[in-house]
Order: C-alpha cells, then structure tokens, then sequence
C-alpha cells in the first residue's frame, strides 16, 4: 500500500510510519529521517475510535478547517460525507486499526462553482495508545498543486479505498505521548 499513494508528501508520512514500525530497510529509514515533514503540519488530524466505525476527530489542522468551514474537532470523520460513503469511510478506518496498518482514500472535493473539483487524499495510520490501536494520525492531502476550487467544499465523495494489507500484521511503534 506504501506505493499507491500519489502525492510526495503522503509517501513521506507512510514511509515514516513504515520505517518506525521497521518495515523499511536501514538505508531507506535514515533518509526519512531526514526529511523536514513540518510542511505536514496545517493538514494532518488525529482521530479516536469512540465505537465500532465510529472516529471523532482529536485535533485538526488549520487547512483541513478551512477546505471544511468548520472545526470538525469532536465530530465523528464521516461526517464530511454523505450517504454510502459514510459507511465505507468507517469500514476502512475499522480495518486500519483491526490490521493495524496504513490505509488510504481518494477523494473528489467539489466547489460552489460550475465543475470546480479538485482530488485529495486522506491517509490514516494507527497509533498505540496504552496497549491498543483506537488512534489514528490523519494527512488531508490535496493532490494539485495549483487549487482552483472555491472552499469550503459544498461536498466529498470516496472515489478509490485502499484497505491496509493483512499480510503484514503488526504491533504499531508509533505512540501517542499526551
């Protein structure tokens, strides 16, 4: 799943992940160690799971506000969309802390105006906290460089899911430090 993301800045954070749960080689980890990932800062989330399928954001970055219009901290993820994509978005994020592993979603934004929509990605990695894997670190990613659509979206539809591979089960390292 680590090379299905599209957008530079999301492999970035998958291969962080990847490396601290060493699943990457030692040549591969020093490099990202490297990385200045403060670029990530404005678009990432932290989300905690409150029942089966259900994830409310913790905290949220100051461009996922603005794409939304709203703080969406406290309100449950799928919230930001409608009808069977509720259901879809709850189902990868349940199997994303079952696994544990990476999972990742496309996302068509559409604007106010006429055929304004632009392609974003949402990747969603869990977190160990106390033992178990109820968190999950969020990138909003919005794959264009050059967005033209006017915000805050009127609407999010799923486009593609890419469930974690179970092929790789393990024990998230990355931790939640309060």
């Amino acid at each position: 799943m680590h090379n299905a993301a599209l957008h530079p800045e999301s492999r970035i954070l998958l291969g962080s992940w990847r490396a601290l749960n060493g699943l990457e080689g030692e040549k591969l980890t020093e490099a990202i160690r490297g990385r200045d990932a403060s670029t990530l800062v404005d678009r990432l989330f932290m989300a905690q799971r409150v029942g089966e399928g259900v994830f409310t954001f913790r905290t949220v970055g100051k461009e996922l506000k603005v794409w939304t219009g709203r703080d969406l901290r406290e309100h449950e993820i799928s919230s930001i969309f409608h009808g069977p994509d509720k259901i879809l978005v709850r189902a990868l994020l349940e199997s994303a802390v079952a696994t544990p592993g990476p999972a990742l979603a496309r996302i068509a934004a559409f604007g106010a105006g006429t055929g304004q929509r632009t392609d974003i990605e949402m990747v969603f990695l869990p977190l160990l906290d106390k033992g178990h894997t109820d968190r999950i670190l969020g990138l909003f990613q919005p794959l264009s460089a050059n967005i033209t659509v006017s915000r805050p979206i009127l609407r999010f539809s799923l486009t593609a899911l890419l469930p974690p591979d179970p092929s790789t089960p393990i024990k998230p390292a990355l931790r939640v430090i309060s």
